[in-house]
């Protein structure tokens, strides 16, 4: 009698629907480049934090770009991508590092994740946080003007 229950349990549980891993910690237009993320490097623990960051910078959009104005109104740099990474600041070494060849590269998911995880990386060595180059005192959390693009 017992083996035959067991049998039945083993076998209702294995014809139960399986569960897809929820990510509630991930923001909704976020969630179809966390196989990506993982993929170029970042770790499942790193998701939310990374995702939460995407969102404030780009609304997890990666053609985003975020314009950086002077007074006078000319445009000095331009925050580029899902994590909006400066061209001014970082194209350099991004470049050699060859992870693109020129900001442009920014705007494609996958290599403005690769860049992200080398800026990371570049904030641990120098003894920041990993998260250090989207710090922000601006209580929106962003510093330039959104550009359609």
């Amino acid at each position: 009698m017992r083996k035959s229950a067991l049998l039945a349990s083993i076998i209702i549980i294995s014809l139960a629907p399986t569960r897809v891993e929820a990510k509630p910690n991930i923001p909704e237009p976020c969630r179809k480049y966390v196989n990506m993320a993982l993929e170029v490097g970042f770790r499942r623990g790193e998701l939310p934090e990374l995702f939460r960051l995407a969102m404030r910078e780009s609304r997890c959009i990666p053609h985003n770009k975020g314009l950086n104005k002077r007074a006078d109104g000319s445009v000095w740099s331009t925050d580029m991508g899902l994590l909006q990474i400066n061209n001014y600041s970082w194209v350099t070494y991004l470049r050699g590092l060859n992870i693109i060849k020129s900001s442009e590269d920014l705007l494609n998911a996958r290599t403005n994740l690769r860049a992200a995880l080398a800026l990371v990386k570049y904030s641990e060595k120098k003894g920041y946080s990993k998260w250090h180059q989207w710090r922000t005192g601006n209580p929106n959390g962003s510093a330039g003007v959104a550009a359609k693009g």
